[in-house]
């Protein structure tokens, strides 16, 4: 408790000075997203919302965000221009006249060429390297992307239609980096001398656990139209200290907001904390490779996958959003979130041909009211499969004896600790034990990378709004797929004979029968190529289905996305992707 009020008071003292200081470009504004110190702020690596938003402050791309009276719209950002071929499989970018780099020199379409090659190259090993598989590959393996500089035109060429393309265009992964500048680890990326980009501000220093500071960047295209003299991007981590640096004046603007503070703060600071909307999807993963088998019994793969779901089923989930988050969430039905879009429908939660999942989270079991109509049915899951237990459905006081104990991990801010506790009291309500262990977010994305985690709090929130972002996650190749899906043990040692293989074998599709290339990553492909829109819907639809039989995601709700900013920022955009755009930020009186 004392290491905790020594940080929230001299995160108070050191922000105060410079919360919203004058500078000669403007003011400079103090902000903190939460998430603490992000794995990396090389766009190309990065697959963190917290570290996205600290790389849109130096980098943009051909598409962007403009901001008007409040309101968001895609528009060109370093395009001038774009036209798309009859066929849809040709983009021609016609760039800005004059752009530059943040270091004053030069930036040229074939800036552009370099740093999609750097970004798609396998060797790189991106998380989001699987993106670029929407454009065509030359006979070298390079990109099917053509620069002229002195036209400043650059001619993409897709493998097949894409509807989303432009969105990726306005995506992290897409912004251009100086090649020669950035190293293979990303390193590079805290060094305000190296991070050179093309966004509105500019990196002037760089601190783990503490803030990354950002000047305005008069090379900006369109600096005219930038305000802030610059942005402090402080890097906790912690919610109380984040929530007492915003009431002591030292922020302007804070997400990782405690839910249990929501009354409070409505009635302290009213219209300050905002419930803004978000396509996401707060949910459990579970690693293949573990081992839930019974003591003296082994459970094929396929059997475990019905252990996991019911894992999930155990969870009431319109009591954790009324009681727990209670930001105005939606109990989750599936793994798409409520207003994605697969091309036919713009909510596939509501369309035709979609499943749903956990119908009965929060309906009393005609068994015993005492459960949920949910809990009944994981606890007869659990029976069959042969696991021993004390007490009855009927009596109220089943008790799973032995079920394996498994490391839950998650990375700590209030509203991931209150969500977590009330998963594990659920669990072990029925006497199943997750057993927690809390990391930093850093820290804890290359544990799951590494595929060294056995179940962990996870969220996605949508790049673009199309399914195929919400599926793309679990491809085979996927650096995001941290159930491993597809994919070998990594650097989990826990696993048995019976499930060393679990990832790789032919244990998934809809007959339990096909490698997970196969079923899966086969079906993504389609999905990509497919131009009638009902049968890509169709396709959608039954990826989901392939993914929740597998039990290794359990989504608990749909997000929202809580923060706080104070009332005399104006003109600040807070997308549904969890974007938070600054470039037209005015602060008033």
């Amino acid at each position: 408790m004392k290491k905790l009020l020594a940080l929230v008071l001299s995160l108070m003292m050191v922000l105060s000075f410079c919360a919203m200081s004058a500078s000669a470009e403007g003011e400079v504004i103090n902000v903190m997203y939460g998430g603490g110190t992000p794995e990396t702020l090389d766009p190309a690596l990065n697959s963190a919302s917290t570290g996205s938003n600290t790389i849109r402050l130096a980098f943009c791309g051909l598409m962007g965000t403009q901001v008007v009276d409040g309101v968001a719209s895609k528009a060109p950002e370093m395009a001038e221009s774009y036209e798309v071929s009859e066929d849809g499989t040709v983009y021609t970018f016609t760039l800005r006249e004059g752009l530059k780099w943040s270091d004053g020199s030069d930036f040229f379409a074939s800036d552009f060429v370099k740093s999609w090659n750097r970004a798609a190259d396998p060797e790189l090993g991106a998380d989001y390297g699987y993106l670029f598989d929407v454009i065509a590959r030359l006979d070298d393996g390079t990109l099917n992307v053509v620069a002229d500089d002195e036209a400043r035109t650059l001619v993409v060429t897709l493998t097949s239609p894409c509807a989303y393309f432009l969105e990726l265009c306005g995506f992290t992964t897409f912004y251009p980096v100086k090649v020669e500048l950035a190293d293979a680890e990303g390193a590079w990326a805290t060094d305000p001398a190296k991070y050179i980009g093309t966004g509105p501000f500019r990196m002037t220093e760089f601190k783990v656990d503490d803030v990354a500071s950002f000047e305005k960047n008069p090379y900006y295209w369109n600096a005219e139209k930038v305000s802030l003299g610059g942005i402090n991007a402080y890097l906790a981590e912690d919610s109380v200290a984040i929530l007492a640096a915003y009431e002591s004046d030292a922020v302007s603007f804070c997400e990782s907001v405690d839910p249990a503070e929501f009354e409070r703060l409505n009635s302290t600071y009213p219209g300050e904390l905002v419930m803004g909307d978000q396509l996401g999807t707060y949910y459990i993963l579970f690693n293949v490779h573990k081992d839930l088998s019974p003591e003296g019994k082994t459970l094929t793969v396929q059997e475990q996958s019905k252990v996991r779901y019911a894992l999930g089923l155990m969870i009431n989930r319109q009591d954790e959003v009324d009681y727990v988050t209670m930001g105005g969430e939606e109990a989750a039905t599936g793994f798409f979130p409520s207003g994605l879009s697969d091309g036919l429908n713009e909510n596939v939660r509501a369309a035709e041909g979609y499943d749903t999942w956990y119908t009965g989270t929060a309906t009393p079991s005609e068994e015993n009211p005492v459960y949920t109509a949910d809990m009944v049915e994981a606890i007869h899951i659990l029976m069959d499969l042969g696991y021993s237990y004390t007490g009855s459905i009927e009596g109220g006081d089943i008790k799973f004896t032995d079920v394996p104990s498994f490391e839950f991990s998650f990375n700590q801010n209030a509203t991931n600790s209150a969500i977590v506790q009330y998963v594990q009291e659920c669990w072990n309500s029925v006497g199943i034990t997750g057993v927690i262990n809390t990391e930093a977010w850093a820290t804890l994305q290359v544990k799951l990378g590494k595929g060294d985690a056995e179940a962990s709090r996870m969220g996605w929130v949508a790049d673009f709004n199309d399914c195929v972002n919400f599926l793309e996650i679990f491809i085979s190749k996927s650096g995001n797929n941290y159930p491993r899906l597809g994919q070998d043990v990594g650097e989990y040692t826990r696993y048995t004979d019976n499930t060393k293989d679990a990832g790789l074998g032919a244990y998934w599709g809809l007959n339990g029968d096909q490698t997970w290339a196969e079923c899966y990553d086969a079906l993504v492909d389609e999905i990509k190529a497919e131009t009638d829109p009902a049968a890509r819907a169709a396709k959608c639809a039954e990826a989901e289905k392939i993914l929740m039989a597998t039990g290794a995601v359990a989504p608990l709700h749909f997000y929202k996305n809580p923060y706080m900013v104070k009332p005399n920022v104006k003109n600040l955009a807070v997308l549904v992707t969890g974007d938070v755009v600054w470039n037209y930020v005015t602060i008033g009186e």
